[in-house]
């Protein structure tokens, strides 16, 4: 009979164990050398602090890194946080301007209707602000938030603080409509300054869109230029006497010839303006 003895096992046996033996003192060394690293006695530190001092090493590179670590976050938490505040001051900002445009604006048009009213002290006007303009090829008119509960009516005159813009052609309780003098079915008497004469301004459909009117009717014999300025005759029951209106800027045919006619350029810029003034009296 044969016997297998299991020498292998037993080596690897006593290995394991010397292992755990090695480790072990190891441990003990190291948790001594942190122990007596501080003590009085001056060979047991040093060696205490020379078996410790790899330790420390890695000890502090690893705290480092994880300090570092938390700091980026914290960092990085910081850094949206400050983000976040100035975006939303931001947002304040651009509100706040946004406000003050507004109210600057707003004294603009106080200011404008104010000029208006000292211009034409002399009428009763009703001042208020365009809220609508028709945006076709035919007419030329826009809206005015104000109406029958201010004593607008049909017919009155509207002006500008420059001069003459048109008349009231419809109204409602809270707004009125305005036919501009651009409009192709406007017509005023005007007196020309250099001859005191009538002759009739209308707006013209191929005109209008570069704000200018047609100046027709004009006396065969009247001698016309460019720069003679034009008033309200007063004749009819629409417009006032005397209220600026425009000025030639184009004489089209001679004198004496029947066709004669001119161009003339509002005072008042109508495509642009958002205050008027509308003649009560």
């Amino acid at each position: 009979m044969k016997y297998r003895y299991n020498f292998d096992s037993n080596d690897k046996e006593k290995k394991k164990k010397i292992i755990f033996i090695i480790v072990t003192c190891i441990v003990i060394i190291i948790f001594a050398s942190f122990f007596f690293r501080n003590s009085s006695n001056k060979v047991i530190s040093s060696i205490s602090s020379v078996i410790s001092k790899p330790f420390d090493i890695v000890f502090e590179s690893t705290s480092n890194f994880f300090s570092g670590v938390s700091s980026y976050f914290a960092n990085n938490k910081k850094v949206n946080e400050e983000k976040e505040k100035l975006e939303k001051e931001k947002s304040e900002l651009k509100y706040r301007i946004l406000e003050s445009e507004k109210i600057l604006e707003e004294n603009n048009s106080l200011k404008k209707m104010l000029d208006i009213k000292k211009q034409f002290q002399h009428f009763k006007i009703q001042l208020g602000s365009v809220i609508y303009r028709e945006h076709d090829n035919w007419t030329q008119t826009f809206q005015v938030d104000i109406g029958s509960k201010d004593g607008v009516a049909l017919n009155q005159a509207v002006v500008h603080e420059d001069g003459l813009v048109g008349f009231v052609s419809n109204v409602l309780e809270d707004r009125c409509t305005v036919t501009t003098i651009l409009d192709p079915s406007s017509s005023v008497s005007v007196n020309i300054s250099t001859i005191n004469e009538p002759a009739i301004l209308q707006g013209d459909l191929t005109l209008k869109s570069k704000n200018r009117l047609k100046l027709t009717f004009i006396p065969i014999d009247a001698e016309i230029s460019i720069s003679d300025m034009l008033y309200t005759s007063g004749l009819g029951s629409t417009y006032p006497n005397a209220i600026p209106v425009g000025k030639i800027i184009e004489v089209v045919n001679n004198k004496n010839d029947t066709n004669r006619y001119a161009i003339v350029e509002p005072n008042v810029n109508i495509r642009t303006i958002s205050e008027v003034g509308i003649i009560i009296n």
